[in-house]
This record gives structure tokens, sequence and C-alpha cells, in this order.
């Protein structure tokens, strides 16, 4: 009864992915405001510097990609998870505008992510993280 239980949810997870896409948005997400920190900032800070939309990449990331990509996973082709290792022997992925170009021209079944979505500059930011974040 549990295991049906289970599938039963997981289907439903998937259904409801393939129908609404990866993006989530919620009515109650609000955007940080900008930063009054310079752009100069020290090279020896450990928060990346907020994108034009003043979120981080991990920001960007779990509001964006968390749904599918969990951890780095991938919830609708688990051959193909996030680690950089892997994109890099599997598709030639090594740089962040390596991923923002799968973001803009994805594959079969995931969701496309235009520059109306998200700017080049937050993409970029995504996929730095990816890289960073995903060994």
């Amino acid at each position: 009864m549990q295991r049906r239980l289970v599938v039963t949810l997981a289907i439903l997870a998937l259904a409801s992915t393939a129908v609404t896409g990866c993006k989530k948005k919620s009515e109650e997400q609000v955007t940080p405001p900008q930063s009054k920190v310079s752009s100069a900032t020290s090279p020896a800070a450990k928060e990346p510097a907020p994108s034009a939309t003043g979120l981080t990449g991990e920001q960007l990331f779990k509001q964006h990609c968390a749904v599918c990509h969990p951890n780095g996973g991938n919830t609708i082709t688990p051959a193909k998870p996030l680690g950089a290792k892997a994109m890099a022997e599997r598709s030639k992925i090594t740089k962040p505008e390596d991923i923002v170009k799968v973001m803009r021209n994805p594959g079969p079944g995931m969701t496309k992510f235009d520059e109306g979505m998200i700017s080049n500059d937050d993409a970029k930011k995504i996929g730095q993280y990816i890289l960073a974040t995903f060994p």
C-alpha cells in the first residue's frame, strides 16, 4: 500500500513537471533588494557577486532548476546528471557558456529558458554555480 502511494506521488510529480516545466514561480517570492556593495569587491570575498536581479547563482538555480535537478541530479533523465566531470565527458560542457547554450536550446524533456525568462547574466551565474557545486 505504501509503495503504491509513493509510486502514485512520483507519477503525479513527473506529470506536474511535464505540464508546468521545471520552473516553479511562487507569488510569495520576493526579489531581494540590490546590494549596496560596489561591484569592485575584494577577490577574497566568499559570497559570489549577485546577478542583475540581485540573486546569486545558487538562488537562481534553486528558483529555476532545482525542481528537476535536485542536488545536481536529473529527475527527467537520470543518466544525465549535472556533475561537471560527467557533463564534460558526455557533452563537452566545460564552461558556464556551454550550460547557457543548453538552457537556451535544451534537449527532449527539459524546459527552454529563453532570455525573456532568464537573462544572459543570470543564466551564466547558474552555469558557474553548477560547475562549482557539482563535481
